[in-house]
């Protein structure tokens, strides 16, 4: 088996490179371990590709945030012969969040060389790929105020889009997509007119630790959608520690909020949209998301004393 780290010095709000390369080095196993480096846009892709061709057994980890973890994803698709793992070192680090470890534990190495493999579903927005959540909206516009926000001295990951969720609140709340489930528009609720912003989620988390579908699994087989008409800032201000926490759900206070299951979401428009995919950007028009079920193995750190 070979187990490739690719590194990411730009992921979070410092560079980890030196801390992981020690404790890389200080593995114990007798299996082929590498380490690769990115540089640009694309690197995680590229690496993880490459070594997918040419590696008989391998076991990919992402020593990043959840974007860098979705380019590797993206490399690795259509190779059975690969998994992949995550190293919780970047901005929001949402997908380990549903999944059955603790960040220490996925920050522990040898526990992730060890550990073992949980299949789950994906999600095909056109030509990407999603693990964890795709999303258009006003929390895209905080998604993208949040990496600005993260440049500043002593911004924590969880903070800076917790800030940037206020910074947006008065100009990026207001959006006129459309969005369909399974071929069914879903209405909005009687005295709405646009929409806030919409989640197609795999996991349950994004926004670093905002719990957004409190009711998804990583391996239904569904797309849980949430949806939240404009309402206006006061409202939202008074509701948002509820949907921090995930209590938006069935919350009487919230009877605007929509959520189903379905396997495929159709967002239109009559303009582009901008699309999170796993907190990274892309401008689409009328975009189609499907679930691919049971589509890919995931490295969850093994229990070690």
């Amino acid at each position: 088996m070979t187990h490739l780290f690719i590194l990411n010095r730009f992921a979070g709000t410092k560079d980890h490179t030196p801390e992981l390369k020690e404790k890389i080095r200080a593995l114990h196993t007798d299996d082929e371990v590498v380490m690769e480096y990115t540089k640009e846009a694309g690197d995680a892709k590229r690496i993880a590709k490459e070594y997918a061709e040419k590696c008989q057994d391998l076991r990919v980890y992402a020593c990043g945030g959840d974007g860098t973890a979705n380019e590797a994803l993206t490399g690795l698709m259509g190779y059975e012969n690969a998994s992949l793992g995550v190293i919780p070192v970047g901005t929001g680090n949402d997908l380990i969040r549903s999944l059955p470890a603790s960040k220490e534990d996925f920050l522990d190495l040898q526990k992730m060389i060890e550990g073992d493999t949980v299949r789950i579903d994906l999600f095909r927005c056109e030509d990407k790929y999603a693990i964890n959540v795709i999303s258009v909206g006003y929390d895209c516009e905080v998604a993208a105020q949040a990496q600005r926000n993260k440049r500043l001295p002593l911004m924590s990951g969880s903070f800076a889009y917790k800030l940037a969720i206020l910074q947006c609140l008065l100009t990026k709340r207001k959006h006129t997509f459309r969005p369909f489930a399974d071929g069914e528009e879903i209405q909005l609720k009687d005295g709405y007119k646009t929409q806030m912003l919409a989640v197609a989620s795999n996991g349950r988390y994004y926004g670093g630790g905002i719990q957004c579908s409190p009711k998804a699994e990583l391996n239904d087989g569904y797309i849980d959608f949430m949806s939240i008409p404009t309402i206006s800032v006061p409202k939202f201000l008074s509701l948002v520690s509820d949907f921090i926490k995930g209590q938006h759900i069935d919350n009487p206070k919230m009877p605007f909020i929509l959520n189903k299951k379905c396997k495929e979401m159709k967002l239109i428009d009559d303009k582009e949209l901008k699309v999170g995919i796993d907190g990274e950007m892309f401008y689409m028009t009328n975009p189609t998301i499907t679930v691919l079920p049971s589509a890919f193995d995931v490295i969850v750190p093994k229990n070690l004393p």
